[in-house]
């Protein structure tokens, strides 16, 4: 796997393990039909992918505003 070196602005994942505990490990037995799972998952993956590039985007406008 390639490691990305993010720069200075970038920001902080807002879903730390310290506050959403649930290891990944445990999905699967919390939503046991796959099909549930897949769309279960595109959907949150769309929603926070939203959220993600939003806030990337955010903080990149202010990270270039203060390079003018």
């Amino acid at each position: 796997m390639i490691k990305m070196i993010k720069p200075d602005w970038w920001p902080e994942c807002p879903y730390p393990e310290s506050v959403f505990t649930m290891p990944i490990e445990e999905y699967e037995k919390i939503v046991p039909d796959p099909k549930t799972r897949t769309a279960l998952s595109g959907c949150l993956g769309r929603h926070f992918w939203n959220l993600a590039s939003d806030e990337i985007l955010r903080q990149y406008n202010e990270a270039m505003e203060g390079k003018k």
